[in-house]
């Protein structure tokens, strides 16, 4: 199994069919804060739903769509966090990520998505990353703050999140912002 170590603590596992039932208990047992701000976690009713995810995701990968990584802290899988899209043409990716409610305030998705934009704009060559949240997503749209994203607009109505319809806070990085980051 393909597995990328960010730090002592940190590794990001390519995701694989037998990980279906252990994503899924995860997310059963963090159904709710999911639900907050994903449209999805009410729909994975059972692991053969996490089965077609990855088997979907590994095709987006093999397209070259997308990638899609189990993110371990640990030892332990905590989340997922992924290229939602990657538009070769426009040279640009897309980050989305979730991370179990426990494991919150760790830097987990911080970091991991600092080894996703440095891949990016390292490894494949891409002029822009973008992240986009609800705009009452706080802890996500501090992760975005804190990679010195820049805020480029909000879509209202973006979203149904259960009985409810959130906007969208569009955050962006460039690379020349992102190498400015690095040399300060």
């Amino acid at each position: 199994m393909f597995s990328w170590q960010l730090d002592d603590e940190l590794a990001l596992l390519f995701l694989q069919p037998d990980m279906a039932s252990e994503l899924f208990a995860l997310c059963n047992d963090n159904r709710e804060y999911l639900s907050q701000w994903l449209p999805w976690p009410p729909l994975m009713q059972r692991p053969a739903d996490y089965t077609l995810f990855i088997r979907s995701a590994i095709e987006k990968f093999a397209s070259g769509e997308g990638l899609t990584t189990a993110i371990e802290y640990q030892g332990e899988v905590v989340g997922v966090i992924s290229y939602n899209r990657i538009d070769h043409n426009l040279s640009k990716v897309a980050i989305g990520y979730w991370l179990a409610e426990r494991w919150q305030g760790n830097g987990i998705i911080t970091r991991a998505c600092q080894a996703l934009i440095h891949h990016a704009f390292e490894e494949m060559g891409m002029e822009k990353v973008e992240i986009s949240a609800a705009t009452d997503n706080e802890p996500s749209r501090a992760v975005c703050e804190r990679l010195g994203m820049q805020q480029e607009g909000i879509t209202r109505r973006a979203e149904r999140l259960g009985s409810r319809v959130v906007d969208h806070v569009h955050y962006c990085l460039l690379r020349e912002e992102w190498l400015r980051l690095r040399e300060s």
